[in-house]
């Protein structure tokens, strides 16, 4: 049985020494095959005028989230 795997992104914040989850997400809720999810994740371009914050996108196994 192939596993399947959602889209999500994450927002990160930076407290001067590490990067901490801040407790924001978005979930594609659209079950796919790994394949599928990884190509979607790389299809973002990202650009951020803060460097104190981040948003993070991987992939994760369906029933995970």
């Amino acid at each position: 049985m192939n596993e399947l795997f959602v889209l999500v992104i994450t927002m990160w914040g930076n407290d001067g020494s590490q990067w901490l989850y801040i407790g924001n997400q978005i979930v594609l809720q659209q079950p796919m095959s790994q394949e599928a999810c990884e190509y979607m994740a790389n299809m973002w371009e990202s650009f951020y005028d803060n460097e104190y914050y981040k948003m993070v996108i991987k992939c994760h196994l369906a029933g995970d989230i």
